[in-house]
């Protein structure tokens, strides 16, 4: 098997560097001939997996990163019940400012979050992905929100309707 070293010591260089990743010598890096990046091992939290993750990606010559094997092993002191981590990610859900839609569903189930429902931006949903991935307790986030760009009314209905007067001003005011 192939292994590009400069990638594997790059990679490894820069976990260690990361203040987020607090036992870098836990993370086990293997680099193929295209320079897909897999890490396998244990972290603390999903915030350092998805740091791990972000610091491989950033080093020159890294194709892909594949975390599957990163494994999340909270410490007894950061495991929650699910009712209290649902709860906390709803309180964060709702606070966020970035986040509109009322839409966006939380299901948890050992400790792995389902995000569902919809949202009107892509950037919506990466916020509820973000404000989910931090609740302490938390080990896997699926974000399954789909992304609805419904608008009421629909333009193309307001372009046909377009020559009426009560119809122009009923799709300026909306």
């Amino acid at each position: 098997m192939f292994i590009d070293t400069r990638i594997q010591e790059d990679v490894l260089a820069a976990l260690r560097r990361d203040p987020r990743i607090k036992h870098p010598e836990l993370v086990a890096v293997s680099v193929d001939e295209i320079g897909t990046v897999v890490l396998r091992g244990a972290v603390e939290s999903l915030p350092e997996r998805l740091a791990a993750a972000h610091d491989a990606r950033r080093v020159d010559g890294v194709f892909d990163v594949i975390v599957d094997d990163l494994k999340v092993h909270l410490p007894l002191a950061h495991r929650r019940p699910d009712d209290a981590i649902r709860a906390a990610a709803l309180e964060r859900l709702t606070a966020d400012a970035r986040i509109r839609s009322t839409h966006i569903h939380v299901k948890v189930a050992d400790g792995h979050v389902t995000l569902s429902g919809y949202a009107r931006e892509e950037a919506e949903s990466a916020a509820a992905l973000e404000d989910v991935a931090g609740v302490t307790g938390v080990t896997e986030v699926a974000n399954r929100i789909e992304i609805k760009w419904a608008t009421w009314p629909c333009r193309s209905i307001c372009s046909a309707l377009a020559s009426t007067p009560t119809s122009r001003s009923l799709c300026r005011s909306r």
